[in-house]
């Protein structure tokens, strides 16, 4: 390293300059898919939209720190810059190689660019947080050497997830923790885990009031579109209650048959074999019908508690596990409804509608089976048939398969998103 950098701000900037390839080069490799679909190149065709989809799933890792993955390493200043370099370098390679990839006629290699991209989520994976060993390293070299003061009572208040040990919070203080968010249907029979009550040190009592209200917005400008079983669900029963440190979402079926629970809660736990027991014991107690999507809260997560959580599995249900302190979110990757339901717990603003993926398919392929419909929106045939059947009620959709049933979007519905660009 030439310079010692700080190293918050080189990781923001990094993350920024590492989205902004990867979203050009999910352009580029768009481009390259209607070029060789357009020579019928079906086998290198079919390469690209898998690497294409790959692009997509890391996007919203890169782009937010709540999805940073829990096998990142702990480290010295100098292994932090080393990883960064790491980091940097392999999404220079990966943008390089495809952007190149615009000049070969015929021939790409689609399996080079895959390994890249593997690269790339490897290196991004084992980046090092900046935790305050690293912070205080950095001070040192460059002759900060003392912290200020709110940063410093910080380190030396904070014991075991976070939680106060010493000092106490001024009666203001906590009578404000009791008071948080709505407080609707607060009552302990309305939760699912009882919330951890215990005081905390004012930075962290902010970062938990920041993360619920960001939550309370989220759930008040979104809607679930898909359940557990791939039903179409966007104009069923939704809605949520905030009580003091948690958060609840119910999808209903009917008026009082609830089939779907987004809760988040604060509830550290520091002892793998009381997690696990606590969890299993909830997850059984989901009855048959009926899925939880849980989050659990806390702060400086043990190593173990973050292995446990990445390869949780259970039939209804889908764990998280959010550090407060770093944002991250922690869970099963490998499953299609962990990643389904992640929005839901971590700081996200915005996900991608049903109707914005179906819109990009149709400007690509021009036109639509059910069966490809159900495919490509991860939705079971019959919700696909009759989400399709809507939109061609309300005249977003017409019917242009002749006898085979393929649609595409009405001649209105084209004017009003314009040409792809």
């Amino acid at each position: 390293m030439t310079a010692v950098e700080d190293p918050s701000e080189l990781r923001m900037r990094n993350r920024k300059i590492v989205q902004e390839q990867l979203e050009q080069a999910y352009n580029v490799v768009d481009g390259l898919i209607r070029k060789s679909y357009s020579r019928h190149d079906m086998e290198t065709t079919s390469l690209l939209r898998d690497l294409r989809t790959n692009i997509n799933n890391l996007l919203p890792e890169v782009r937010s720190s709540g999805l940073d993955t829990f096998h990142s390493r702990k480290g010295t200043l100098d292994a932090f810059y080393a990883a960064e370099d790491s980091f940097i370098a392999s999404s220079e390679s990966f943008y390089q190689a495809v952007t190149a990839s615009i000049e070969v006629e015929k021939d790409i290699d689609v399996f080079k660019l895959q390994q890249l991209l593997t690269a790339l989520q490897r290196n991004l994976r084992e980046r090092i947080p900046v935790s305050d060993d690293v912070a205080k390293e950095f001070n040192i070299r460059t002759g900060i050497g003392v912290v200020s003061e709110p940063v410093k009572e910080t380190f030396t208040t904070i014991g075991a997830f976070g939680i106060r040990k010493e000092d106490t919070i001024n009666a203001n203080t906590a009578s404000s923790s009791q008071s948080m968010g709505m407080s609707v249907g607060s009552s302990s029979s309305n939760v699912i885990i009882e919330p951890d009550g215990r005081e905390l040190t004012p930075y962290l009592l902010a970062d938990l009031y920041n993360y619920f209200n960001l939550l309370e917005q989220k759930y008040s400008t979104n809607h679930p579109e898909i359940s557990a079983t791939d039903v179409y669900i966007g104009d069923r029963k939704w809605d949520f209650e905030k009580g003091d440190r948690y958060l609840k979402g119910n999808i209903y079926d009917s008026l009082f048959s609830r089939t779907m629970i987004f809760y988040t809660v604060f509830k550290p736990y520091d002892d793998l074999k009381q997690i696990a027991g606590s969890i299993q014991k909830e997850a059984d107690k989901v009855p048959s019908g009926q899925y939880l999507s849980l989050c659990v809260v806390g702060v400086e997560w043990p190593e173990d508690i973050m292995n446990w959580a990445a390869s949780f599995f259970h039939l209804r249900m889908t764990l998280f596990i959010c550090d407060l302190g770093t944002g991250d979110l922690c869970f099963n990757k490998g499953l299609k409804l962990s990643n389904r339901f992640a929005f839901w717990h971590n700081r996200d603003q915005e996900m991608p509608r049903l109707y914005d993926r179906l819109l990009i398919l149709l400007q690509e392929y021009g036109s639509i089976s059910i069966i490809e419909a159900a495919k490509e929106l991860e939705l079971e045939q019959k919700s696909a048939a009759e989400y399709i059947k809507k939109l061609l009620k309300a005249g977003v959709l017409v019917d242009v398969g002749f006898g085979e049933h393929k649609y595409a979007l009405s001649v209105s519905e084209l004017k009003k998103v314009g040409p792809k660009e």
